[in-house]
């Protein structure tokens, strides 16, 4: 297997390449590195070389951003996957995809040429390092065991990130030599499930809960733990804890793409992760919170967009600074790939209903009202582009003929075409964003609280207090109240398959753009529902000085959905080489 073979192949490497572009930790760049190919002894003979292979598989953590050669194929978010987004370019507009289809048919690569989130690079740069890293003479055994425990965190980000997306996978343990005989059978979907919560918990035995200023982005016990929850919170999801298969197949006859059952067990680990990490941030003064001064946009802002800020548990950094040039914005810049109408819908009235295109007073003021208050969800605001919100230093013009609007006179083309744009991170694509410290939130802390409602409201104890004093709905509204909304009642939204979706509609409206809602389309077995959602669009024309109509039409395009799509596939050409690797179900 040419990916798995490249993970595990030092014994071939008669050296280690040292070049790559350097990731930015804290306020300083990492030395740069000598540029030629130099061995392994020499690499690991100084601190200062070291620290530039542990800048290689920091390298591999992903970037959702919509960048050329990034972490998804064709520079595209996940929501473009799911019933937040639309384009044209993807497979699942007329369904030809198969096992052998190129890998931009898919979300997710073993291999990335810009080492983006490449599980392949990262763990073996990561396993390299292990193995290695007791050689060098100018770094304390203190610092070698930390950056150890760092490289094992990074392993168990690419382990999560692949069980997500293919199930049960070949279990990797350490950088193999040329000699030892190979096998890659898949474990089972439990037996990686533990390894990786495993490995995790190792390294966070060895990891401070949090970094100075001056190594701000090195991995910490904080994130080892919530990618531990994040992992348990998707396992003990229908997807794979149920009592059917998604999709019958070998691989769901030997467990590799789900348990073989449900079992409640599975959701009580996930809520002991949970508490786990609020226990361990409780005893470290609470150092992980959400943004909330009581300003609800500026504090949005700072919770996703600001770096070094608390709320984010872990980021990437694959640039220095945000850049107004297409470089990290190219799906937004080029306009093929479209926020769809649907999401907007989905953020609420300012006083917590839902919101409602037949209601007059909605329909009248959809997001401003006549003194110009916002009139939504703040998120709304700093997730899409809406007609008369502020924009490049005025109002934005989305109306048909405006500068943001589609149609004649207007000089965006695509990108508003139903009428809204992508705005968060990219925010007015000029003062709010351009030479800004640059990251990419990989977990924040409304993910944890919002995964602890769940699990609580999973195991019928959604008006239980907990040991913190909260319930389900007081996690859920730590998230909803920082927006500037009311707070959720049980009596508004009862317990169970209600508070379920109220949830699952929450995170939409936290996390659009930050790879979420196509995880929990797959993992709720949501994909006929969601992905096959009428696409609809907001047609709104000028009438008057600063009066407009607003209409809503349902477009004739939308996805397909196969429910083996559930997980992708591996490439045809190395279930064809016969080591054992098994297909996933529907794809073989």
């Amino acid at each position: 297997m040419k990916t798995i073979k490249k993970i595990i192949s030092l014994g071939l490497l008669a050296s280690l390449t040292i070049g790559c572009e350097d990731l930015k930790f804290g306020t300083n760049f990492l030395e740069k590195p000598m540029s030629d190919e130099v061995s392994i002894d020499t690499v690991f003979s100084a601190k200062r070389y070291a620290d530039q292979a542990l800048n290689q598989f920091y390298k591999s953590l992903p970037d959702y951003m919509p960048a050329g050669n990034g972490y998804h194929n064709e520079a595209f978010i996940l929501d473009n996957f799911s019933d937040l987004g639309y384009t044209t370019r993807l497979a699942w507009n007329h369904g030809s995809i198969t096992s052998a289809s190129g890998k931009s048919s898919f979300p997710y690569q073993l291999t990335n040429t810009e080492v983006m989130g490449d599980p392949t690079f990262g763990i073996r740069k990561a396993y390299i390092y292990i193995e290695n890293v007791d050689k060098v003479p100018d770094m304390s055994d203190e610092e070698k065991k930390i950056r150890k425990a760092e490289a094992k965190v990074v392993i168990g980000y690419h382990y999560m990130d692949m069980i997500r997306y293919y199930g049960a996978m070949p279990w990797i343990d350490h950088a193999y030599s040329a000699e030892e005989i190979f096998k890659f059978p898949r474990l089972t979907l439990e037996e990686t499930v533990e390894k990786t919560v495993g490995l995790l918990d190792e390294a966070a035995k060895d990891l401070p809960w949090f970094t100075t200023d001056a190594e701000y982005g090195h991995m910490t016990a904080a994130v080892a733990k919530a990618i531990k929850f994040r992992l348990l919170m998707f396992v003990a999801s229908p997807l794979f804890n149920y009592s059917t298969p998604y999709y019958d197949g070998q691989a769901a006859t030997e467990h590799l793409s789900w348990y073989g059952d449900y079992q409640e067990s599975r959701w009580e680990a996930a809520l002991e992760a949970g508490r786990e990490f609020l226990r361990m941030n409780k005893e470290n003064g609470d150092y992980y919170r959400v943004e909330n001064t009581g300003n609800p946009r500026e504090d949005y802002i700072n919770g996703y967009f600001t770096k070094g800020n608390r709320e984010v548990v872990m980021a990437s950094f694959r640039w220095a600074v945000y850049d107004r040039g297409i470089k990290p914005f190219r799906m937004y810049d080029q306009g093929y790939a479209l926020p769809r109408a649907n999401h907007a819908d989905m953020f609420l009235w300012h006083d917590g209903s839902k919101f409602d295109w037949n209601n007059p007073e909605h329909k009248a003021h959809p997001f401003f009202d006549a003194a110009g208050n916002p009139t939504r969800d703040i998120r709304l605001y700093e997730t899409l582009v809406v007609n008369g919100d502020k924009y490049k230093n005025r109002k934005a013009e989305v109306w048909r003929g405006g500068r943001e609007g589609f149609g004649t006179g207007a000089k965006e083309g695509m990108k508003f075409q139903f009428g809204y744009g992508f705005r968060k991170f990219i925010r007015d694509k000029d003062n709010e964003m351009n030479k800004k410290p640059y990251s990419c939130p990989l977990i924040r802390m409304p993910e944890i609280y919002l995964y602890m409602a769940e699990v609580m409201n999973q195991l019928g104890q959604a008006s239980v207090k907990d040991e913190f004093g909260r319930d389900a709905y007081d996690y859920l509204n730590l998230v909803h109240e920082r927006a500037g909304l009311p707070s959720v009642t049980v009596a508004e939204v009862p317990s169970g398959e209600s508070l379920l979706e109220y949830l699952l509609d929450e995170r939409a409206r936290e996390f659009g753009q930050e790879d979420i809602r196509y995880h929990d389309m797959r993992r709720y077995r949501k994909g006929a529902e969601w992905a096959t959602r009428p696409l609809e669009e907001l047609v709104t024309t000028k009438i008057g000085d600063n009066e407009f109509n607003y209409q809503v039409n349902v477009r004739e395009e939308k996805y397909l959905w196969y429910d083996h799509w559930y997980l992708i596939p591996f490439p045809v050409s190395e279930i064809n080489k016969k080591y054992g690797l098994i297909q996933n179900p529907g794809w073989e």
